[in-house]
């Protein structure tokens, strides 16, 4: 199983509930609603790690994907989103991380001694931090003086915070949390928690902080420097940094490895972890693949169902048998520089590169011609139908420095 196959078995569970589920929140019929829902939810667990709910507090349809602080999770929740039929995105809104003040929210309560505890029994004091454009917050409920376990108070001052605000903003901007059992007598900023999410985006907004569409926003992939991890660490390594000072994570032991994570709710390929897949190509050489043909033709489809374009280099230089091309799932064929080197001279290597082309064309691929030096060849290419060119006609390889030059004047 992959994560696309898990994700079209849920889609197309909730398309048989759907009209139940519907019915049921019209209707206020919430033990329809509690068996729905307890049965997707199990489902979208078992996949990505998230909990799944639906709003019932408007007219509206409302889903949530709440996939918490593991960054795996929230991956999936937003493929999850992504894969959503269009018939359900039309009538549903979908959420692929908990929002602020949603019904979850609204529902909380905290039961301490014999005194029950809502969110608008909650307080936070807060101090604004804007050179790191971050918020340090202390939580407070009259309650707690009755409590003597500190972690439990500030695990639960976490949990109601994420909350009042969202996933979002509590991963962005909030750099700490602690509990009071005494409100902050000499600090004049603090409001309900009810109110805190308010607060925030009137500092976000008049300090023209950094804003985030989702938490995936938040984190940035770098790679180790091979010259000194080279012996010590696997190639396919990344190590994840977060703006959030809460929630650095380092994927340097089996505990915390997010690749190791994903692969556990089926995805095998982490290095696309944070990245648009629709953004990438990947270039496979032809005779890597015919190396291993079934192998490596497999682990393409994966890649695809991504969405994830992927493109044959070098075609031509391998065992080149025309016969594989109709089965592989490539976007793109590149024809070697071999054939473009002649294709002006000679006959035959003009037939052969026209017949590519034709070809490949016809199979519904893109054609990349490579090594176009000069401008009869491009002449030609063009006139033959060639999609794309590349080669020192356009331009040779630059430097880190002249490409940023070039890129200025764009």
């Amino acid at each position: 199983m992959s994560v696309v196959t898990n994700n079209r078995e849920f889609w197309e569970r909730f398309e048989d509930e759907q009209s139940d589920l519907q019915n049921a929140l019209k209707t206020k019929n919430y033990d329809l609603i509690n068996e729905i829902v307890q049965g997707l939810n199990e489902e979208v667990n078992a996949i990505s790690g998230c909990s799944f709910f639906v709003e019932d507090v408007s007219e509206d349809f409302e889903m949530t994907f709440d996939p918490g602080p593991n960054k795996t999770s929230q991956y999936l929740a937003q493929r999850l989103k992504k894969m959503a039929p269009d018939n359900v995105k039309a009538l549903w809104r979908i959420n692929a991380s908990l929002q602020p003040l949603s019904q979850k929210a609204i529902e909380a309560s905290v039961q301490i001694k014999d005194q029950v505890y809502s969110l608008v029994d909650f307080y936070v004091f807060y101090t604004v931090d804007s050179s790191s454009q971050t918020i340090q917050t202390k939580v407070y409920c009259p309650g707690y003086s009755l409590i003597e376990n500190d972690e439990y108070t500030k695990e639960m001052s976490m949990y109601l915070l994420e909350l009042a605000i969202g996933q979002t903003y509590y991963e962005a901007y909030i750099s700490l949390v602690e509990p009071l059992t005494q409100p902050e007598a000499d600090n004049p900023n603090f409001c309900s928690l009810v109110d805190f999410y308010t607060k925030i985006q009137d500092i976000v907004e008049k300090d023209h902080w950094k804003e985030y569409a989702s938490p995936l926003d938040i984190y940035s992939i770098y790679e180790p420097n091979q010259d000194f991890a080279h012996d010590a660490l696997r190639k396919d390594m990344k190590i994840i940094f977060t703006t959030h000072p809460l929630l650095v994570e380092e994927t340097l032991g089996e505990k915390n490895d997010v690749l190791l994570d994903l692969k556990a709710k089926d995805g095998d390929y982490g290095y696309i972890y944070y990245v648009n897949p629709e953004e990438l190509e990947l270039e496979i050489t032809e005779s890597v693949l015919i190396e291993n043909f079934k192998e490596i033709t497999e682990k393409m489809c994966i890649l695809r169902d991504y969405g994830i374009r992927i493109s044959l280099d070098d075609f031509g230089t391998g065992y080149s048998s025309l016969s594989y091309l109709k089965g592989l799932p490539i976007d793109t064929l590149k024809v070697d520089k071999s054939f473009i080197d002649t294709s002006i001279t000679d006959k035959n290597t003009r037939i052969i590169t026209e017949s590519i082309i034709f070809m490949a064309k016809r199979l519904g691929y893109e054609t990349v011609a490579e090594g176009v030096e000069t401008q009869e060849q491009f002449e030609y290419l063009d006139e033959i139908g060639c999609d794309c060119i590349q080669g020192y006609l356009l331009g040779k390889p630059m430097s880190k420095e002249d490409i940023e030059q070039l890129l200025s004047h764009i």
